[in-house]
């Protein structure tokens, strides 16, 4: 294990500073807004779970080593911080890079992130997509390449700030309102007047007297503190017509920049901003549908291509949506219930939800009629009596197919 982590490095290390560490975020300069969006769709793919599924009988393919893979992508991140980041390149670049090491032998042992903004994308003479970063080139058997659904030239895709950068300058230039309303005092504003004492008073001179007072008596920590008024100072305020925040319309810009950001990214708005509580897992449903499962499909069918060809046909990525999905105990409970007793989950699986070990004999689904176990042996002893019930019928009522009468016997004799 050591030598193969040892390998792992020095291939990882031989592609120089394409690689990005752990927490690489370009996003600095974004609005609040969007970045609390962005931020949050990111966390819920970091949480994701998910595993390949056989097509034909719908299990999980628990064992298959590409859902390891995916569990532990390489030896410096988790999987939280590897999709995490994924989901920030997805935004931020428009497209997502992961190299795939390998052992040697054609496995892929291990999935690095490569920085988006050092890629450069291209095809060869037989239309292959190549991959050049740091003075070498990959093709896609060594890259694989998400590129987001807001746009796609058939080599990079663009990001949702490319995209949509309409929308994105509209809401820096709503943030820059509300921040220079705040740092230039809505409201009064105090006027020191040293004109009347100290008529020869240079820039140096104004510049002491401002900063003193900004030290002694302004910000929160001087909050309370009474102002001392020499003789040579004299203090008035200038009342403005906008005194408060509603009357600079910043609240109502807020909330544009909110509804307008919640569109663009999907998540409902009473989610985005915190308003409401009472209709949660709704909002969550909605949440899923509108801003996760678009990318966690992107991702899903891109993830098969880890899979080798002859069994791209057999097997698929799905990730599992329960984990995101917020409800009440009693509702929780209530739908555990109807699953059980409709043969969709076994015992063991409600279980295994709600994080509490197994049980013996706890994998054994329940027929809603009688909760009786339904395995083949029960199944087929419940036939044979059905059957054998169905013959004693038609002994008993005299013309049912099955029986004889006696009626007419007599007749030719």
């Amino acid at each position: 294990m050591d030598r193969f982590r040892r390998g792992e490095k020095r291939t990882a290390n031989s592609l120089g500073s394409a690689f990005v560490v752990p927490g690489f975020d370009s996003a600095s300069g974004r609005d609040a807004t969007s970045l609390a969006a962005m931020g949050m769709i990111a966390a819920s793919m970091g949480n994701l779970s998910g595993a390949f599924h056989d097509r034909r009988t719908k299990r999980a393919a628990d064992d298959h080593p590409i859902n390891c893979l995916l569990n532990r992508p390489n030896v410096d991140e988790t999987r939280f911080q590897f999709f995490h980041a994924s989901a920030m390149d997805y935004f931020n670049s428009g497209n997502v890079y992961w190299y795939k090491w390998d052992n040697g032998e054609g496995e892929t042992v291990a999935l690095y992130r490569i920085d988006p903004n050092r890629v450069v994308v291209k095809r060869d003479a037989f239309n292959r997509k190549v991959f050049a970063t740091d003075g070498r080139e990959f093709r896609s058997d060594k890259i694989l390449h998400i590129p987001s659904r807001h746009g796609y030239d058939g080599l990079k895709g663009r990001s949702v700030f490319s995209e949509y950068g309409h929308v994105f300058r509209l809401s820096a230039e709503l943030d820059d309102y509300v921040n220079n309303s705040f740092n230039n005092g809505v409201g009064n504003r105090l006027v020191i007047d040293i004109t009347r004492h100290l008529p020869d008073a240079g820039e140096d001179d104004i510049r002491r007297i401002k900063e003193m007072f900004i030290q002694n008596y302004a910000g929160i920590k001087n909050a309370g503190k009474p102002v001392i008024k020499s003789n040579k100072i004299e203090y008035s305020a200038i009342e403005t017509k906008t005194p408060t925040n509603q009357a600079n319309q910043l609240l109502e810009n807020r909330q544009h920049q909110e509804r307008e950001m919640a569109k663009l990214f999907g998540i409902p708005l009473s989610l985005l901003n915190g308003t409401e509580t009472a209709h949660v897992e709704s909002l969550y449903i909605l949440y899923i549908e509108g801003a996760i499962r678009p990318i966690a499909t992107q991702f899903e069918q891109s993830i098969n291509g880890l899979l080798p060809r002859h069994q791209r046909g057999r097997l698929y990525y799905e990730f599992s949506y329960n984990s995101l999905m917020k409800t009440s105990l009693t509702t929780r409970i209530n739908s555990y219930a109807r699953q059980l007793t409709n043969a969709v989950l076994s015992p063991n699986e409600i279980r295994r939800k709600e994080n509490l070990p197994e049980v013996e004999g706890g994998d054994t689904l329940f027929l809603p009629s009688n909760l009786m176990p339904l395995r083949p042996d029960v199944i087929d002893a419940y036939m044979a009596g059905a059957k054998l019930k169905l013959a004693e019928m038609n002994t008993d009522s005299p013309g049912t197919a099955g029986s004889h009468s006696n009626m007419g016997d007599d007749k030719g004799a």
